[in-house]
């Protein structure tokens, strides 16, 4: 039960901060037009959808099934481009922490992308 809430609340807090944009600890110059720091620009580096369908499942699906609206709003009634998504899992913001490479390795993170891509959540 406690992993259950501990889960929920990061997708929670991962959902109202893509919503309302997120936020970055870096510096202006450091900012792409976008609001996402330049470390997280570049195109997705995984086409695995089937993995990060399932990455996805286990780690934000409880709050936004399939990408949809549920606990947290839905991710896929407005697309994020890439950057933001990457900042969002790995600097957090609000309720969500963040998640380290250590918890969700890159390709795991890219996989994801990958998904949220092909159900039209990021472009």
């Amino acid at each position: 039960m406690q992993m259950h809430w501990a889960k929920l609340c990061m997708c929670v807090g991962f959902v109202a901060a893509v919503g309302c944009g997120g936020g970055s600890s870096k510096p202006d110059s450091e900012e792409s037009s976008g609001g996402e720091s330049a470390e997280y620009e570049g195109p997705i580096a995984s086409t695995d959808v089937a993995h990060g369908k399932e990455v996805f499942s286990s780690f934000c699906d409880d709050c936004h099934p399939d990408g949809g609206e549920d606990v947290g709003p839905s991710l896929i009634e407005h697309a994020h481009t890439p950057a933001k998504i990457r900042q969002q899992i790995r600097e957090g913001s609000g309720k969500m922490r963040p998640f380290s490479a250590a918890r969700l390795n890159n390709q795991d993170m890219e996989a994801v992308l990958a998904w949220l891509a092909s159900v039209n959540a990021v472009k």
